[in-house]
């Protein structure tokens, strides 16, 4: 009977062994053949600030398949297309493109992204990757990170001192899980997050007053989501 057992844990070890080798095989590959992002370029004329998360490569790890984790020492995210980008180990201003669907998460220093299927939103997103808040195992709160183009406001038949170049912005947007298991975009406003969260309003009004939370505040509705999915 021991032999027996030492016989199937050694092949459940083995077989892990051996996804986890054709998982890490699997991204040398696509690391290979995905788009080539040419001249990570954070400063261009003409343009305020730029499209990424951070100014410089930020280091981090991919998470494939919800189980392998694979250190990166150059990672960034593009904000503008939701995409995470790895460094090129032979030219620092050279990245590859991930749009695999087998990378489900990445962290990038202290940011925790992961992948949340379209059919969990209760309106239709662009967006693949999200932010979990620091410090939490739910996911009952996302954020999206995006930055857009903004063009210069110019007033039309007079001259402008200011500054003509377009600019880069950043929008922060939030999601909260309802009792349906899907994610509805929030303002972090008291009105919103009740409305997005109806079925248990009067408890969770009561709760906020007694546990002095602030529905601004984006650790305090961590804890407000927590309770709510309690009831």
């Amino acid at each position: 009977m021991k032999i027996t057992k030492k016989i199937v844990w050694s092949l459940f070890l083995f077989g892990h062994l051996c996804t986890a080798q054709l998982l890490l095989e699997k991204l040398a590959v696509f690391q290979e053949s995905a788009t080539v992002f040419n001249n990570m370029q954070y400063s261009i004329d003409g343009i305020d600030g730029h499209q990424y998360f951070l100014d410089d490569w930020g280091t981090g790890k991919l998470i494939i398949n919800d189980s392998i984790i694979n250190f990166q020492a150059r990672i960034q995210f593009d904000m503008v297309s939701g995409e995470p980008i790895i460094g090129n180990t032979s030219d620092k201003k050279k990245g590859f493109i991930l749009r695999d669907k087998s990378v489900t998460g990445f962290v990038i220093n202290n940011t925790h992204f992961i992948k949340i299927p379209s059919s969990m939103f209760l309106k239709e997103v662009e967006r693949n990757y999200f932010v979990t808040p620091l410090l939490t195992k739910s996911n009952q709160l996302l954020i999206s990170y995006l930055k857009i183009l903004k063009e210069p406001y110019i007033l039309k038949n007079t001259y402008s001192n200011g500054n003509s170049n377009r600019k880069y912005i950043t929008l922060k947007r939030f999601y909260v899980l309802n009792k349906n298991n899907k994610y509805i975009a929030v303002k972090l406003k008291k009105k919103a997050i009740l409305a997005a969260l109806s079925d248990k309003e009067v408890a969770l009004k009561k709760y906020v007053k007694t546990q002095g939370l602030s529905y601004k505040k984006e650790n305090d509705v961590v804890a407000l989501l927590a309770y709510y999915h309690s009831l």
